[in-house]
């Protein structure tokens, strides 16, 4: 066989050297068809093809060669060859494609991105928009650098229906752009990738988690839901702000739930979002505290949900849900002082919000309670004149005289609080809730009524002669005595409508403030006003007098002196429920609230220090150097908590007070420099 092939070998030279050009080819045509893979006689019949000037014969044989060495990897020899096609048949797409692939194989982008545009280009020309474009993708896959090929690529693929691969593009390009450093751009190729790939739970989550880093929540909006936040409580607190914005309540609600199971200590987080939600949508600035409220409700804490509420309603006046949870709190609490201040708000609130009904019950308890208090008399008034009485300062006059007894109720005030009446008996009737009428009114021309047997026994009649006294609510106008959503009324003796009257019996005068209730309005006064007010206020003078000395006090210094008791013995836990109760009564606020402070501050409970320090300043103290040394340590507190404007405000007072205290004109410097940036 081989001599056959060298004797073909030697007659084809033969032909060609006679200038036998055709011959010489069909002599290398059967060799070729003999021997198929011999590379090197197909190259030889090729290059005759070229001089016989038959490029396209000459291109196939070249072709097989080619294709056979790029599959072998021989990129550069096939290449080669490739090459030799482009001269005789420069617009041979497939050679260009194939000289392309080898390129981008070998590292040569420049020469490869050449082939692929020109391939492009010559597609583009002859109509073929889909084949065109199929290079443009090639050349967005081609260099992982060239990100302008890479998002044109993309495109093409969008453009012809390929949302999926438009996403995955997209999806490589974030990346290799994180890789780089170029966070902005990775996070602008990682929104596109949503874009055309809305179920990519992980991309959305990513660009969710970036926006909530920046304290962009509102860039989250359209990637967020309950799927893609999962137990992230970062997400889960983003959601929760644009849930609670866009008026979600329900939504938000279950969201606060699912985050203070999951971590507790979140309550701080989400009253901060409640402060930020506050002067826009306060309704839902509420539902945060109201959670984080019942949060701490549900601990026992009730002196930090009444805090938490206070906040709320000095940050959101007229807010009557939480001023209706905050007395109802410090009723069950045992927060006497803050519920006082509470109601005063609601009943302002419901003047504000044109409830007089549910104003006029709340006034006349604070009335009962403080009669010598101008702004509790105000708001009395206020309600009456909106229900329409006729003679509102009449019908004052006649509660604070004694004569009608307010509808009153104190759930701090058992009934012989005040240690009156002296005897059982009398302790028992005055357990009933005294409730009387308003007088009906009458037209300024009509005759006046002719007084009524009173419904009454005097109040120390003893209970079993006293008929009893129907509600406050089945009377026709009257309203309830107790405020909508709190614990149910404790029976008791109402105070402020009962002193003035003994105090008026004791003097043998009748108690008439009229001329009083003017001069409070700034009306005129005469000589029997100057009189009658005097009385009034002999009378509340009286009054005051027995407050002073109620039980209640004697009860505080009790517990006081049985908190030191338990101190000395080391049983601080015993020592701080002591604490609390004595805290309750304003004569020994100072001493246990201060103790309270120190104790919370020695078991690096700062925060709680801090409240009760501060709460303890609230309080006379008893001596000069005892208050400053409170201001001081308050101070110190707060800074260390890092609440450098509350520290810097409480040393400024010290100084301005003691002058050079201690090294309070050192912390003064220092905490301006850190209020100014400086």
């Amino acid at each position: 066989m081989a001599i056959e092939r060298n004797e073909a070998l030697k007659k084809a030279e033969k032909l060609l050297r006679q200038g036998k050009l055709d011959l010489a080819i069909a002599e290398y045509a059967r060799m070729v068809e003999d021997a198929p893979r011999d590379w090197n006689t197909r190259n030889a019949l090729g290059d005759l093809y070229v001089r016989a000037s038959k490029p396209d014969q000459a291109a196939a044989q070249y072709m097989q060669i080619a294709d056979h060495l790029m599959t072998e990897g021989f990129y550069p020899k096939a290449a080669a060859i490739y090459k030799k096609i482009l001269k005789i048949k420069p617009d041979e797409e497939p050679v260009q494609l194939n000289l392309g692939e080898i390129s981008a194989r070998q590292g040569l982008l420049a020469d490869a991105k050449m082939y692929f545009l020109g391939i492009a280009n010559r597609r583009r020309a002859r109509g073929d928009r889909a084949g065109a474009d199929e290079m443009i993708v090639r050349l967005g896959l081609l260099d992982p650098n060239d990100f302008d090929a890479r998002v044109l690529g993309a495109r093409t693929l969008s453009e012809n229906g390929d949302a999926l691969g438009a996403a995955l593009q997209y999806r490589g390009m974030h990346a290799d752009l994180l890789e780089k450093g170029r966070h902005a751009e990775a996070l602008g190729a990682l929104r596109e990738a949503v874009r055309f790939n809305p179920d990519d739970v992980d991309g959305r989550a990513q660009i969710a988690r970036s926006a909530v880093a920046e304290g962009n929540v509102e860039a989250a909006k359209g990637y967020l839901t309950r799927e893609i936040a999962g137990d992230d409580p970062a997400l889960l607190l983003a959601l929760l702000e644009l849930e609670l914005r866009s008026g979600a309540m329900d939504s938000a609600k279950d969201i606060l739930q699912q985050i203070l199971r999951a971590d507790a200590s979140r309550r701080a987080t989400i009253i901060e979002l409640a402060w930020t939600l506050a002067p826009d949508a306060p309704d839902a600035a509420f539902v945060c505290i109201d959670t984080a409220v019942d949060a701490e409700l549900a601990t026992g804490n009730y002196m930090e949900a009444a805090a938490i509420l206070q906040e709320f309603v000095t940050r959101v006046s007229g807010q009557i849900a939480a001023l209706l949870k905050l007395v109802e709190i410090c009723v069950d609490g045992g927060l006497e002082a803050t519920m006082y201040e509470a109601q005063a708000v609601l009943a302002d609130a419901y003047l504000e919000s044109n409830q007089p009904t549910e104003a006029r019950v709340i006034a006349e308890d604070l009335v009962a309670r403080e009669p010598w208090e101008p702004a509790h008399i105000d708001r009395f008034r206020r309600a009456l004149v909106m229900l329409g009485v006729a003679d509102p300062d009449t019908l004052i006059a006649d509660r604070l005289s004694g004569q009608g007894p307010f509808v009153a109720t104190d759930p701090f005030m058992a009934a012989d609080s005040f240690g009156w009446p002296e005897d059982a008996e009398a302790a028992a009737g005055a357990a009933q809730p005294i409730a009387a009428a308003p007088r009906p009114e009458t037209p300024p021309d009509s005759p006046a009524p002719a007084p009524a047997a009173p419904a009454t026994p005097p109040i120390d009649a003893p209970a079993a002669d006293r008929a009893p006294e129907p509600a406050p609510a089945s009377r026709p106008g009257a309203a309830a005595p107790r405020v909508v959503g709190s614990e149910p009324d404790i029976p008791l003796r109402p105070r402020a409508a009962t002193a003035p009257a003994k105090a008026a019996k004791a003097q043998g005068t009748a108690i008439d403030l009229s001329d009083a209730l003017a001069q409070l309005q700034g009306g005129p006064t005469g000589g029997k006003a100057a009189q009658q007010s005097t009385n009034l206020e002999d009378a509340f003078g009286d009054f005051r007098s027995a407050v002073s000395k109620q039980a209640g006090s004697h009860e505080a210094g009790e517990q006081l002196t049985l908190a030191k008791t338990y101190l000395e013995m080391g049983m601080v836990e015993e020592a701080v429920a002591a604490l609390t109760e004595a805290v309750r009564m304003p004569t020994h606020r100072f001493e246990a609230g201060a103790l309270l402070g120190r104790l919370y501050q020695k078991k690096d409970d700062l925060q709680r220090a801090a409240e009760w320090l501060e709460r303890a300043a609230e309080a006379p103290a008893p001596s000069v150097n005892d208050g400053r040394e409170l201001l001081y340590d308050l101070g110190a507190v707060l800074e260390t908590l890092g609440e450098t404007a509350r520290a810097l405000a409480v040393f400024l007072e010290l100084q301005t007070d003691a002058g050079d205290y201690r090294d309070v004109g050192a912390r003064v410097e220092r905490l301006a420099r850190v209020q100014s940036g400086g």
